[in-house]
């Protein structure tokens, strides 16, 4: 296994003026280093008490957090945070103690609190407001045609007695399809399709 190089006066320099900024990750894009050889060193300056991982660009909080850009964005202007750039055109940079605020503010930012949804179920978009039953309108009006096109009822209540009354058709599949039609929720694509083939 070969030995990687010595560190520079200038590598250390960099390190020391731009890892609190920029993050290990820009380090190591910088240098070619590896993560562990530039933690490694970065700990032996300051101490991993103090060590943080800096500042993320806005694609690296993605993949981090798992929220898409839209969710990340509409929790920093809920927060009225400001993030910085690399340059005019450049990378957004999100610092460390930014992407934990957003992250605790995502945790409850529901696209519909009442059904306590992310997105619509069948498009799973947030653009658009929630209509009814997890749905936003576009969504809801293809459903709605669905289920009369096939004879059945639109509204929750009248198609979980329908469910009920088909049971032993529907076996697993109905302990399903209830649960989600007992919290006022439309049925998923997936899940209508199969109910309608088993149903009809």
């Amino acid at each position: 296994m070969s030995k990687s190089p010595p560190w520079t006066r200038q590598e250390a320099f960099i390190l020391l003026q731009g890892v609190s900024t920029y993050g290990l990750s820009w380090f190591c894009r910088k240098t070619g280093r590896s993560l562990a050889a530039v933690r490694a060193k970065a700990n032996r300056m300051f101490g991993s008490a103090s060590l943080t991982r800096g500042a993320y660009t806005l694609r690296e909080a993605e993949r981090w957090t798992g929220y898409d850009e839209t969710q990340l964005r509409r929790a920093q202007v809920a927060l009225r945070q400001k993030w910085k750039r690399t340059s005019p055109h450049g990378s957004f940079l999100i610092y460390e103690e930014q992407l934990e605020e957003l992250v605790q503010w995502l945790k409850t930012d529901y696209w519909n609190i009442q059904h306590r949804l992310y997105g619509c179920l069948w498009c799973d978009t947030t653009s658009r407001p929630h209509y009814a039953t997890g749905l936003c309108q576009r969504c809801y009006n293809r459903y709605v045609q669905r289920l009369r096109r096939t004879g059945l009822p639109a509204a929750c209540a009248a198609l979980l007695e329908v469910a009920r009354c088909n049971r032993e058709v529907l076996g697993d599949l109905g302990a399903e399809i209830e649960r989600e039609l007992q919290r006022g929720r439309a049925l998923r694509e997936r899940l209508l399709a199969q109910f309608i083939r088993e149903v009809l």
